[in-house]
């Protein structure tokens, strides 16, 4: 009965938190998992509830992605494999 409880508290509390999100006109880092090192800025042009549209800062690759949400930071992946580069809302780079 107490278990029960814990997971209903901490569900609650899960749900107050504010969730950060991508915010238009912010640079943000892509991410890989194979290479650190590598971390091309990408500026986030639009945004709707579900899906944000990023444009590199070098080159004029424009991606638009559904949002997703994990440890209240929105995240978007550039591909549908295990591997695929990412760009988080907290990997904001500051100008």
């Amino acid at each position: 009965m107490i278990y029960i409880y814990v997971i209903i508290i901490k569900t609650l509390s899960n749900m107050t938190t504010e969730i950060n999100k991508f915010e238009i006109g912010k640079t943000y880092e892509m991410r890989f998992i194979g290479d650190s090192d590598l971390r091309p800025h990408f500026v986030c042009v639009k945004r709707t509830e579900k899906s944000a549209t990023f444009k590199s800062a070098k080159t004029n690759e424009v991606l638009t992605r559904r949002v997703k949400v994990y440890d209240n930071f929105e995240y978007i992946l550039q591909g549908t494999y295990s591997m695929a580069p990412s760009i988080r809302a907290k990997n904001i780079i500051n100008n």
